[in-house]
């Protein structure tokens, strides 16, 4: 054998063994996220807590989890109380890997009789919005020249949709994925609703400054 293909099979039976130096090193991974249904349940089940699970367990690397709200978990971020937290919008990232999580697609839901025409995201001027806390459409840059009229952040996908019922606000704003999640859960009769999609959003992992953040990465 040469010596290059002997150096790749050296380094591809090192990432094989268990307890390798790297999983030696870190024990765990700390979590710190809002509970979204069948993504990050409370009882350590969904989607992201098994995309986690399947990248660090295989090199010795515990996943530790810790459910908070989103401005909480933001908190212990940047004060180095947890390593790393899930599904977050490329521009709060603090650190990230190179690739996102996922690709979400973003979407508005409103009433057609609140809004008769729409005609892009321009629509949403001088509109009032809802959406999720810690998905920050205000600050995205897709939305500049976009000015609403008012927007709330809620914690939940039911008060979304009853604010939106009620006429409290003219856009709900969230993932298309969630959205047509809670209609089918919820079997809501969506002949007085419209939902137009706006943008692709990249999702990622956050993880804090820290130099064990790094070799997470």
């Amino acid at each position: 054998m040469n010596a290059f293909f002997k150096a790749g099979l050296t380094a591809l039976l090192l990432l094989c063994l268990p307890g390798s130096a790297f999983g030696e090193e870190i024990k765990a991974i700390h979590i710190v996220t809002p509970s979204w249904e069948d993504e990050t349940n409370r009882d350590g089940t969904g989607l992201f807590f098994e995309m986690v699970r399947k990248i660090y367990e295989p090199v010795g690397i515990k996943m530790e989890y810790k459910i908070v709200p989103w401005k909480r978990a933001e908190r212990m971020l940047t004060l180095n109380q947890a390593d790393a937290m899930l599904y977050v919008a490329l521009q709060n990232v603090v650190l990230s890997p190179r690739n996102p999580m996922t690709m979400d697609d973003l979407a508005a839901v409103f009433r057609k009789d609140k809004i008769r025409e729409w005609k892009g995201l321009e629509t949403l001027n001088g509109k009032s919005a809802v959406w999720l806390r810690g998905y920050d459409y205000d600050k995205n840059p897709r939305m500049k020249g976009i000015t609403l009229q008012k927007w709330h952040e809620i914690d939940a996908h039911k008060q979304a949709w009853g604010m939106l019922e009620k006429g409290r606000v003219d856009v709900y704003m969230d993932a298309l994925v969630d959205i047509e999640a809670y209609i089918s859960k919820n079997k809501v009769n969506m002949a007085p609703y419209r939902i137009e999609t706006l943008w692709k959003e990249k999702v990622y992992m956050a993880f804090a400054k820290s130099e064990k953040s790094k070799r997470l990465i």
